[in-house]
């Protein structure tokens, strides 16, 4: 999913997002472990994980960091994500 459709994104759907390519992502690279030559697997794993890495960030810009790795993108002067509402107090994930 391209940066242009993330940002059509309510908050909802992107955090849904992170975790239906957050899951592909870990699903795969178990799959990777016992098949580390299926050329077909690794691009899939290169392909979501680009995927989750894009929604991560524009998730951070717009909302705050889910995760260290975004810290930064949001938060250069001060750590004010802690002050936001964390996912689960916007009525579930």
């Amino acid at each position: 999913m391209n940066n242009q459709m993330n940002s059509q994104m309510n908050r909802r759907q992107l955090l849904n997002h992170i975790n239906e390519v957050s899951f592909a992502v870990d699903e795969v690279k178990l799959y990777l472990d016992t098949h580390p030559c299926d050329t077909e697997a690794l691009e899939y794993f290169r392909e979501m994980s680009s995927h989750r890495n894009q929604a991560l960030k524009e998730y951070a810009a717009s909302y705050g960091p889910l995760t260290i790795d975004t810290a930064s993108d949001s938060c250069a002067e001060r750590w004010n994500w802690i002050n936001e509402p964390w996912p689960w107090q916007e009525g579930g994930c």
